[in-house]
């Protein structure tokens, strides 16, 4: 080939690299690119056949990369730039699509991971709330887990209760703090063992628990251990009582496994009972055992102790036969309970009885107590006494702060005896002097002694209950005994909160119904007998020198029984009367060995008098005596009051 046309050659060569170089520089810049970044597939294809068609038409017109070289080169040119503008942007697009698919796929999995976080996020959250849920109920759990175990130990400690375990297999014994305050030790003061317990029991009671327990463990079955009392003697020397409760659990094969218990110390309870029963039967002791039997008057007592207190109170009542025929009454309330309540209380009876036999106004005798209170008691004290006779049904009375009788009259009217009225004993001072107050007590009137627990409620005004008693016993009926109980029935709740006393007296008639008394032999009966039988002989309107003659009689007859029947050993002698068509019928009866025309001397001489004086003073006179007895038979005729108003008319 001629250099030129190789040259040609080259050159041509030259400018077709140079075109192509151009047309590709041309496709990357072209539309395509941006095309198929922007709008992938979809786009690639229009933007290609766009820089298809303006290739086209400048290869057509020389334009640009075109200009130069023949037709042949302009059209591989041409080709040259379309298919690197295709691929260009079928490539771009497929890059750009399969980015897109990637991104799309990482969002999708970040989404889904997001999605996958937010619900974790949300267990988590809701586990840790859980978490901070059950963390706060444990520790309010501990909490009060700490506040119960405290309370428990206050309530043990105050009602002075522990508890232990032993785990039998291992001998490991162990005890709450107030099993070591029981025993007089300070908590957890040293390690505790079975013996080590055993050895703070007495022996006596130590040899009993270990015959107990042996027994127990031999059952092989789980069951309560019965209940029991022992003693230990602490360090100091105090010795204490304990009762001991326990239950035994056994294993399947019957071996001992576990034993728990309670042990609570009950010494101030078995010294409150102690006493109680001390001032108990201090109390039934002072309190009269029977109340005297005085013709021509009913007498019934009741004393209800208090169901809501251990301790008894210090309500009580008496009745006193006085010398001159007469008879004192009194009821009183110490206050408070108990030991000392009792002990006061018996005090104030005696000084009471022996004050009523020296003075005769009930007066003297509150104030004589009133004194002893100040002096030796002190306690406060309410008391009324009494003195009534039955002969004229005169009765006076004094009253130092308590409860005012109720006199109920024979046609049911009713009234409270308010005179009288003084400070109770031992409140204050009292600077003026006790006041004696009198009112009549006719035939068929019952007068009510009580203390306040007969008509005192809780939430209820005193005043309620002593109106409601005057309703009660508006109707006393003939039974004095059967009243007593139907006013404690009405009156009393289930529960008797405060201690009961009630004296209940009746005068009644003789209504010329044979008159029979059997009386011990001895000197102070006779005022008495004297009394009954004038008042029986008045009722028959007797005349009253007759009345004075049988009054002697009697009381001769009666003293020798007295004096010469039994000596220095205690008897009785019987009196009767008897009204028998107009007359009287004594009859006086021992059961000695008194012979009255036995002996010489100065005794049989004066037995000799006395027959001859109630052979005086008697229509006649009967005297047999025997190895069961002397009785005297006398008869009088009464001059009775229709008799004598016959006798006057005539």
């Amino acid at each position: 080939m001629p250099p030129s046309s190789s040259s040609c050659s080259r050159g041509r060569g030259a400018d077709r690299s140079e075109n192509a170089s151009r047309s590709r520089r041309s496709s990357c810049s072209s539309p395509t690119c941006p095309s198929a970044w922007r709008f992938q597939q979809r786009g690639a294809a229009p933007a290609a056949l766009l820089a298809a068609a303006i290739a086209s038409w400048a290869a057509a017109h020389g334009l640009g990369p075109f200009q130069q070289g023949t037709l042949f080169e302009k059209m591989i040119t041409l080709q040259s730039f379309n298919a690197t503008v295709a691929f260009s942007s079928l490539f771009f697009a497929a890059l750009v699509t399969e980015r897109t698919r990637a991104r799309e796929a990482l969002e999708r999995s970040a989404a889904e991971l997001e999605d996958r976080v937010a619900r974790r996020t949300a267990e988590l959250s809701a586990a840790n709330e859980r978490l901070n849920r059950e963390i706060a109920e444990r520790h309010d759990t501990d909490r009060k887990l700490r506040q119960r175990e405290g309370q428990l130990a206050e309530v043990q400690q105050q009602a002075q209760v522990g508890n232990w375990e032993w785990l039998i297999p291992e001998d490991r014994v162990s005890w709450s703090d107030e099993m070591y305050r029981i025993h007089g030790y300070l908590p957890k003061a040293f390690p505790i063992t079975f013996e080590k317990a055993v050895e703070l029991v007495e022996e006596e009671d130590a040899t009993r628990i270990r015959a107990n327990l042996k027994a127990a463990l031999a059952r092989g079955r789980d069951h309560d251990l019965p209940p029991s009392e022992y003693r230990i003697v602490r360090a100091d020397g105090a010795e204490r009582v304990l009762l001991g409760k326990a239950r035994l659990s056994v294993g399947s094969d019957g071996r001992p496994l576990r034993m728990v218990g309670t042990v609570q110390d009950i010494t101030e309870g078995k010294q409150a009972e102690r006493e109680h029963r001390i001032a108990e039967t201090l109390q039934r002791s002072l309190l009269p055992d029977r109340l005297p039997e005085i013709p021509g008057v009913l007498l019934a007592a009741r004393y209800l102790p208090a169901t809501s207190d251990l301790e008894v109170g210090g309500d009580w009542y008496d009745v006193v036969q006085l010398p001159n025929g007469t008879m004192g009454l009194a009821i009183g309330d110490v206050a408070g309970h108990g030991l000392r309540a009792a002990s006061t209380m018996g005090q104030l009876r005696m000084a009471l009885r022996a004050y009523a036999l020296e003075e005769g106004s009930p007066s003297r005798v509150v104030s004589r107590i009133r004194h002893l209170v100040r002096l030796l008691v002190p306690d406060i004290v309410t008391l009324i006494y009494l003195v009534f006779d039955p002969e004229s049904g005169t009765l006076r009375f004094a009253n130092a702060g308590h409860p005012p009788p109720l006199l109920v009259d024979g046609d049911g009217q009713t009234s409270y005896l308010e005179g009288g009225l003084g400070p109770p004993l031992g409140a204050i001072a009292h600077p003026g002097q006790d006041i004696d107050a009198a009112t009549h007590l006719d035939a068929g009137s019952t007068l009510l002694l009580f203390t306040d627990g007969l008509v005192e409620r809780r939430g209820a005004s005193i005043l309620d209950g002593l109106t409601r008693l005057k309703t009660l016993a508006a109707d006393p009926g003939e039974d004095l005994e059967a009243l007593c109980d139907q006013l404690l029935s009405a009156m009393v709740t289930d529960e008797v909160s405060d201690d009961i006393a009630l004296l209940a007296l009746r005068q009644v008639p003789f209504a010329a119904e044979p008159l029979f008394l059997r009386l011990p032999a001895e000197p102070h009966v006779l005022a008495p007998l004297r009394q009954t039988i004038r008042r029986w002989l008045r009722e028959l309107d007797a005349d009253p020198g007759i009345v004075d003659d049988v009054l002697v009689a009697c009381g001769e007859a009666s003293a020798n029984a007295i004096q010469h029947a039994y000596g220095a050993k205690d008897g009785l002698f019987e009196v009767s009367l008897v009204l028998s068509d107009g007359a009287v019928e004594i009859t006086i009866r021992d059961l000695g060995s008194w012979r009255p025309s036995s002996g010489s001397g100065r005794a049989a001489r004066r037995g000799g008098l006395g027959q001859r004086l109630m052979r005086s003073l008697m229509d006649s006179v009967d005297v047999n005596s025997g190895p069961e007895g002397t009785v005297v038979r006398m008869r009088r005729s009464l001059q009775l009051k229709a008799d004598r108003e016959r006798t006057r008319a005539r």
